[in-house]
Parts: structure tokens; sequence; C-alpha cells
């Protein structure tokens, strides 16, 4: 008897399952794999420049190299949260196979995502020059949607993420290895090239180092800080003018006691302009009662920050480290006289605006409270829900044609005057001293009260009235 000849869609299936993809991802990226990749990485760094025309770092054969680069990482990050049609009922097993422990599927596509994702964040650094902001946006999409696919792959993550974190750490990228590397083994022709292409500098090593994971060694990451320093030598803080050295600007504040989950903050930042500025500094900086010069403009040369995606979480943690004590005891304080201080809910908005413009936009004003109400812990919880409402609705996008509502709040509160609009009032009753419950009492008709409702009143200051100004938070 002759074997039966198999079906097209048998042929079909075991051609998906003997493909290159399929067999990729079922195994996780092995060391010789990893190790060759942080060569390239090395390799792309010293990359001589453009000769002729000199060309922008973001533009020119280098920077093409880097951005195919990138690409390749970005797409195997892609690859292990890939659900589509080509992987028939995958989604089904995935979700199926997550009990008590991590299925080896899982863990498999949370190593290979880990480590590309990892060093694609990182792949900022070898333009080695100033880059627009927004560069990589497109970047950081692609990578959040394949993070969302992925944790959607995994229900129950909560259950075993500590199992999980454990299996994913060996492919975790050393921020410290990457900056060694780049440091130590430069190759022969780099010797060729001109001065900017002696070293990592600072802006390099720091970017690194805002990406550093627990597989970092805090004894190493000081020496790493301790090296910024060095290539800081003789330059003065962009604010207070004293002059880096490792003793006050190499470390780390500690924010575990702080903030809801352990976290670091570095004691200085280096912008793109490369005139750094200690991490107190940029606190001062932000608040809103000094001045302090123009949002989100160097100090010292007076160019734009131009803070990139990987500065953003350094910073955020930052602006919960240093104001979120502030905002802690502004909420006790509220919390003891039993009322929500106008006053102060302008001033935490007006910290927030600024922080959002020093940061050139790359997060909201709204976006930094929310963060700041969720990674800082407060002890009044419930007077922090009832002060982040008032908040929010200070920072929320004014209408068009309409004048932003922080900006109106805070002229009126510097005059003196106060104004009572109808979410002021109590939703029953006609207003204070009334014991009538509805929305109509015996002392006013139905028509005045729906003319109230609609009603904003404004009460101006007297003239030699002279009203305590709001405290400015100090860091």
């Amino acid at each position: 008897l002759l074997p039966r000849r198999p079906s097209d869609e048998e042929r079909s299936r075991r051609f998906r399952s003997r493909s290159p993809r399929a067999s990729s991802l079922s195994v996780a990226p092995s060391l010789d794999a990893r190790e060759a990749l942080l060569a390239d990485f090395a390799r792309l760094f010293w990359e001589a420049p453009d000769a002729t025309p000199p060309a922008p770092p973001w533009a020119g054969r280098r920077a093409e190299h880097v951005k195919r680069f990138r690409e390749r990482l970005v797409c195997q990050a892609e690859s292990a949260a890939a659900l589509d049609s080509d992987d028939e009922g995958l989604a089904d097993k995935l979700v199926a196979s997550c009990g008590s422990n991590p299925s080896k599927d899982i863990v498999v596509r949370w190593q290979r995502f880990t480590f590309f994702e990892d060093l694609a964040r990182m792949s900022d650094v070898l333009f080695r020059g100033p880059v627009n902001p927004r560069h990589a946006d497109d970047i950081d999409f692609r990578l959040h949607g394949a993070w969302r696919r992925l944790r959607s792959a995994t229900p129950g993550l909560e259950e075993f993420a500590a199992s999980l974190a454990a299996r994913t750490a060996d492919y975790r990228v050393s921020a410290v290895r990457v900056a060694m590397m780049l440091e130590t083994e430069r190759p022969p022709h780099a010797q060729l090239l001109d001065g900017g292409f002696m070293h990592p500098d600072a802006r390099t090593l720091a970017s690194l180092l805002s990406l550093r994971c627990e597989k970092d060694d805090v004894e190493e990451l000081l020496e790493m800080y301790r090296l910024v320093c060095q290539r800081l030598e003789g330059c003065a803080c962009a604010w207070c003018s004293k002059i880096f050295d490792e003793s006050s600007s190499a470390g780390l504040f500690d924010g575990a006691d702080a903030l809801v989950f352990p976290a670091t903050v570095p004691k200085i930042f280096v912008p793109q302009c490369g005139h750094a500025i200690h991490t107190l500094c940029f606190g001062s900086q932000i608040v809103p009662d000094r001045a302090s010069g123009p949002r989100g403009l160097c100090r010292c040369c007076g160019l734009p920050y131009a803070w990139t995606s990987i500065d953003v979480d350094p910073m955020v943690n930052a602006f919960c480290l240093l104001f979120g004590p502030y905002v802690d005891r502004r909420a006790q304080e509220m919390a003891a006289v039993g009322e929500v201080s106008h006053a102060a809910v302008v001033g935490i908005a007006e910290a927030c605006e600024c922080f959002a413009m020093e940061l050139g936009r790359l997060l909201s004003a709204a976006s930094a409270w929310t963060l700041l109400s969720k990674r800082h812990d407060f002890a009044e919880p419930e007077v922090m829900e009832l002060l982040g409402a008032s908040v929010l609705r200070l920072l929320a996008p004014p209408e068009p044609g309409v004048e932003s509502s922080l900006a109106a709040r805070r002229l009126l509160l510097q005059s003196g005057t106060t104004v009572i609009g109808p979410e002021d009032r109590p939703d029953d009753g006609c207003g204070d001293g009334c014991n009538v419950e509805g929305s109509v009492c015996s002392g006013i008709s139905e028509e005045e009260a729906e003319h109230r409702r609609h009603l904003t009143e404004v009460f101006l200051a007297d003239s030699d009235s002279d009203p305590d100004p709001e405290p400015s938070p100090e860091f």
C-alpha cells in the first residue's frame, strides 16, 4: 500500500511548525547570542562618524546603521509577544497554561522580550550626540504595545510575578556592564577619531545608568556615578554654580521610605547640552514662586534640556521623592482643619505644571500628579482623593477660547479674591445654614433655586487685606 498523501492543510501546518520563526520563539536567546548582540552594540558605538559632509547625530550613514540595529531589536521584542494568525490557538494555550506557576512558553516569551526591550531602550546612546526628544516615540509605542499584548496573554501575572522575575533576571541588560564595556573596550581605530570619540561622555553614562536594573550591583553603580563626576571635572551646576565632586554629587538618594515601591534617584542629571544639574537644584527650579528662568531651558546656555524617554522615569521618581513630602504635609494639615485649602491646590497644580514644562512636555502636568499620588506613600489617603480631584480639575485642558482655569485661579488667589461656583455649593439645601432637604426650601422659589445652580459669585478682597501666601516647598 502506498502512504497517504498529506493534504494541503497538513503540509501548511507542518511548514509553519518548522519555520525559523516558530523555532526561534521556542527558546530564549542563548548567552552566546546575547553576547554577540552586546558586541554589535559596542561596535556601533565606536563606528566612525560620517566624514564628508559632517552630518548631525540623527542623520547620515552612521545614524542609519544605528536605526537598523534598533529596528532588529524592536522586531525581536515584538515577536516575543506576537499572537497573530500564524499561531493558531496560541493565545488560548497560553491562557490555559497559566496556573499557579508560569508555563515554559510564557517564561520563554518574557525572557526574550526582557532582553530585547532593555537593549532597544539603551540604543539611544549609540547616536553619540543630541537628538530630538521625541525621535523614538514610535519605538516606545511599539515596545509598550508588545508589553501589553504579552501581559494580556499572561493572566494572573500578580500571582507568580516573583517567580517570573527570578526567571527573567539573567536576561536583564546590566547598565553598568554596558557602560564599562563602552568605557574599556575601545577599539584601536578609535585613536584616529576626533576627541569626541575618545570615551563615553557624562551624558552617555548618565543615560545608561538611568536604565539600571536589579542586576546592577550597588557598589558598581556608585563607581559609575563617580566616573560621571570625573567626566564633569571642573564643571559647575547650572543652578547653584557649585563644582561637581564625588563626595556630594556621586551617588543615589534612597526613596524606600517615601515611595510605594523601592526606587533610587541619582544625585545629578545631565541634559543633552552637557550642563549637569544637581537633583536638589532641579527640585528648586520647579517651585512655582521662584524666578528660575525660562522653563525647559538650560539655565547655563539657554538651550532646551531636550530630555528623552530615557530620562523620564528617574526624573519622575525624583519629583515624587522631593515634592511628595510637601504634599503629604499639606494633606495632613487639611485633615486637621477638615477642609481642602484652595491655595494649596493651586500651588500643587502649578508645581506639576512647572515640572511638565521642565521636561519639555514629555509628560503632562496631570500625568505628573497621577504618578505622584500613586508612587508616594501618603498618610491621609482619603484627603488625597479629595485633593487629587481638585488638582486634576485645575490641570484639565481648557476648552477652546476659554482661559486656563489654573491661570485664572492663581490670579484670583494672588489678589485675595474668593470665587464660589456651582460646584462649591451643597447639592441639598439653598446654602449654609439651610436645614431643609432638597433643592428648594421655603425661603426661595424654584426659579431662584434654578438661577443659583448656574450662578458664580465673586467676592473682592478689601483694599487693606493682606492674605497669607501659600508657603513654597523647600527641598
